[in-house]
């Protein structure tokens, strides 16, 4: 009798061991350093400052942001600057795009605006091997 109700206890646990985990919401992973960074560039389409990082490759780009482009300056030689939002309203990272709708950095409040989204950084690494 011990032995089966030992048994069933010890599956309800692991059953629920596993319920909880699934139940668990993806988290994001903090911004990455700037030595990870691979590559930065202004989407004038989206108005967004892109950056690119290579978190575990340098030759793969695992992780991307975009900040809001908030004015863009033209230096005397011809040349922009850009202001940009201090923290990223978008991140690409583990097949999803992120969404920071308050734009107050990586802190636990970020949903998942997109699920299953691949980003394709090859564009904007010709746009920056290109300047």
């Amino acid at each position: 009798m011990w032995p089966k109700i030992l048994l069933v206890s010890g599956l309800l646990w692991i059953g629920a061991v596993v319920a909880a985990s699934a139940a668990d919401p993806r988290k994001l992973p903090a911004l990455p350093s700037p030595e990870f960074r691979v590559a930065e560039v202004f989407d004038n389409r989206l108005d967004l400052w892109i950056e690119l990082y290579a978190t575990k490759n340098p030759d793969v780009v695992d992780y991307a942001t975009g900040r809001k482009v908030l004015r863009v300056i033209m230096n005397p030689d011809g040349t922009p600057s850009y202001d940009l939002a201090p923290n990223p309203i978008f991140i690409w990272w583990g097949r999803a795009l992120w969404k920071d709708p308050e734009e107050d950095g990586i802190n636990g409040n970020e949903v998942i605006q997109e699920d299953n989204v691949i980003f394709h950084p090859n564009p904007y690494l010709r746009l920056y091997r290109d300047q």
